[in-house]
């Protein structure tokens, strides 16, 4: 009777205890792990602080540390009870409250530069699953002037290794955690500084106020330096006489520059809480370790300002323009010696011989211009573009790099080269409106063609109703398209159909663009998130990559790539649209290209060929995620700061490395690192080639996710023109 008393405290007690899983047959694995106990409470501790999942304690003897369970005896009594004392194969187990991952292992942080660190590390000892990894860089400290994004990059659980981008000179708490179907598990965390790199921004040239004798007084202005600390400013003096080049590491202090006949030397070095707007050159005076010595009375200076940013033992320096001095402190002079009559005399007649030839040439320039724009009235009541037509020389500042400009006779271009469309051969379907062109309407329609008929995109000009500026302009766009030449990954232009009212350009007609397929092919299979397989992806992002080369060769930068400006024909053939006159818009939604649009653009520069490879990289994430947008969690108006502050695409848990750094090449800031489309289509065709170590993967993993599509932040529905 009181064994039975003892059993039921017993089972009351251990069910109480929501640690006790019950009794189970004993299972060790490479993961099971074995400790030194005292008791069933110590040994649960020991294999909680180790990650493990359960505890086990068998016979009362022996701890160990597992993530597994074995073939369940009971779930309520212990072992002891059930086998009277003595058990070789099972243990009681108790659930230490652990469910996610511990840390990675064997984690090394290595090769920390100033834009960049290389991680890598190995599996978990404990864990059940990994479904890949998390890298997260929290910035603790940065000498940047705004508030920067602490990055996070994930990896499929096959990925070891890998290359993280950071700023300079900025403190991080990087952290790697395994990523389980329970969440993430317990991070390995290492504090790191990237290095310092050269200043930003130059320090700007000082104002010299005068100059007295031995010397000069100079104003000073502060910098910013996102790139490091500021950590002194130097000035230097420059001997404009002695026809030196200056040379920032042959830089000395004042005696020991002129023992070794340099004519240029640092007088001061200034700390920057201790900068003077106003500073005196030459007083004497000992500033830093520098000797700001007088100057030569006789002698021309120029002052150069530098720029000193050092971080961890590492040194950069950036150093102003020269700005010249005289004698007197003027920034600018000329010399003349002497102040004789005939010196006055010759300097008064090439004065009014240079003034009587600016006078002429300005004279001629205007009879010039009054006789062309006389000449062009007359020739504005003509229609430019029928055969009868004169030669029209068209503006090339558009989609076209600045090249040598020849007149370019479009009769002879449009016989010669573009097809002419007999009016009876073609067909418009004038109730089927494609979309709103910057020049007129595009409709579906059809020509006829070796008894056959040839849908096509008509897009309708009324030519004789543009106005002179538009007419230039849509010709010029014509003429991107004439030079564009056949290609099987660009829309072609078919020819030209005139009458006296109408210029028809006729082109060709696919009628699905990418993003609509891309979005499409969101479809669950078994095991897989798309119906379009990895292959046909890749074979689309090369395709791709061949049209924009071969627009590249031609010099046709096309300013505005992305998923939406890509038609696929039958069998999965990407064609480039949405350039040149083959520029519409569906239904008067106006696509808004600022998520596809590269740095130096939003900082003023001009579109160029290396714009086109930074929008590639953005298509081809575009293409891997499925047609999600590009920085979806942002806002139009965010996305420039953001991305000249270094925002860049995240890289999917189904990216490879190797092709997320394929994306990357092609936002470089620097626009000379950018590989050309050439180079892109060969990396491209490797991956494809590398069937081994797959790129990229549909394949259906647990709390998988699509890219978000938000259709307000790519259109703005609202009349185009």
């Amino acid at each position: 009777m009181i064994k039975l008393y003892l059993i039921l405290f017993l089972s009351t007690a251990l069910s109480a205890d929501d640690r006790f899983k019950g009794c189970y047959k004993t299972i060790f694995s490479t993961q099971t792990y074995n400790v030194s106990w005292t008791t069933s409470e110590q040994c649960i501790n020991e294999c909680k602080t180790r990650y493990y999942r359960y505890a086990m304690v068998q016979n009362a003897r022996s701890c160990y540390c597992g993530n597994y369970l074995g073939e369940e005896v009971n779930n309520t009594l212990s072992c002891d009870q059930i086998c009277d004392g003595f058990c070789d194969n099972v243990t009681d187990v108790f659930a230490t409250g652990n469910l996610v991952p511990g840390p990675p292992e064997e984690v090394k942080l290595t090769n920390v530069t100033d834009s960049s660190a290389h991680i890598s590390w190995k599996p978990p000892k404990s864990y059940t699953k990994i479904n890949g990894y998390v890298i997260k860089a929290t910035v603790i400290h940065t000498y940047a002037n705004y508030i920067p994004n602490s990055p996070e990059w994930s990896y499929l659980n096959d990925t070891f290794s890998t290359k993280i981008i950071l700023l300079p000179a900025t403190k991080y708490n990087v952290t790697l955690c395994a990523l389980s179907p329970d969440g993430c598990g317990a991070p390995f965390s290492r504090v790191i500084e990237t290095e310092v790199r050269e200043p930003e921004n130059p320090p700007e040239s000082p104002n010299i106020i005068k100059r007295d004798g031995d010397r000069m007084e100079i104003e000073l202005s502060e910098t910013s330096n996102s790139n490091g600390p500021i950590t002194s400013y130097l000035v230097i003096v420059f001997n404009d006489d002695s026809q030196q080049i200056f040379q920032e590491d042959s830089l000395k202090s004042y005696y020991e520059a002129k023992r070794e006949g340099i004519n240029y030397y640092i007088t001061a070095e200034l700390k920057p809480e201790n900068i003077q707007r106003r500073f005196i050159v030459g007083d004497k005076n000992y500033y830093g370790k520098y000797y700001n010595a007088p100057l030569e009375t006789n002698v021309h200076y120029s002052i150069i300002i530098g720029l000193v940013s050092t971080l961890n033992g590492k040194t950069k320096r950036a150093f102003s323009s020269l700005k010249h001095t005289d004698t007197d402190g003027t920034e600018e002079f000329i010399e003349v010696s002497g102040d004789s009559p005939a010196v006055i005399i010759g300097l008064s007649v090439a004065i009014g011989l240079l003034s009587f030839m600016f006078i002429a040439g300005i004279i001629g320039f205007i009879i010039l211009k009054s006789r062309v724009t006389t000449r062009r009235q007359r020739l504005s009541e003509n229609q430019e573009l029928t055969l009868q037509g004169p030669m029209i020389e068209v503006e090339n500042n558009g989609y076209i790099p600045e090249e040598e400009h020849t007149k370019v006779s479009y009769y002879r271009d449009l016989k010669q080269k573009v097809r002419t469309i007999p009016y009876n051969q073609l067909k418009v379907e004038p109730t089927n409106l494609l979309g709103i062109g910057r020049f007129g309407r595009v409709n579906s329609g059809s020509i006829y063609e070796n008894s056959t008929l040839i849908p096509v995109a008509v897009y309708s000009i009324q030519d004789k109703k543009l106005s002179a500026d538009d007419k230039k302009n849509m010709l010029r766009d014509l003429d991107v398209l004439i030079k564009t030449r056949k290609h099987d990954n660009v829309i072609a232009l078919v020819g030209t159909c005139e009458t006296s009212q109408m210029v028809f350009v006729v082109l060709e007609y696919v009628s699905m663009n990418l993003k609509d397929l891309l979005l499409g092919s969101r479809d669950s299979l078994p095991g897989k998130f798309s119906n379009m397989t990895e292959n046909q992806a890749l074979d689309i992002a090369i395709n791709v990559a061949k049209g924009m080369s071969h627009l590249a060769s031609n010099k046709i930068i096309h300013k505005q790539l992305c998923a939406r400006n890509v038609m696929v024909a039958n069998g999965f053939i990407p064609k480039i649209s949405g350039y040149g006159l083959s520029q519409f818009y569906s239904h008067n939604n106006l696509p808004d290209y600022t998520r596809w649009t590269a740095m130096e653009v939003f900082k003023g520069q001009a579109h160029n060929l290396k714009s086109d490879v930074w929008s590639f990289g953005c298509l081809l994430w575009e293409i891997c995620v499925l047609g999600g947008t590009p920085y979806g969690n942002f806002s139009n108006n965010e996305i420039p700061e953001r991305i000249i502050k270094g925002l860049r695409l995240p890289q999917m848990q189904y990216f490879s490395d190797e092709l997320y750094q394929f994306m990357l090449s092609c936002w470089q800031i620097d626009m000379d690192e950018r590989p050309d489309f050439d180079v892109l289509l060969e990396s491209l065709q490797t991956f494809q080639e590398n069937s081994l170590i797959p790129c990229l993967s549909f394949n259906l993993y647990p709390n998988f996710q699509y890219e978000q599509f938000y259709p307000d932040m790519e259109i703005a529905v609202r009349p185009v023109f």
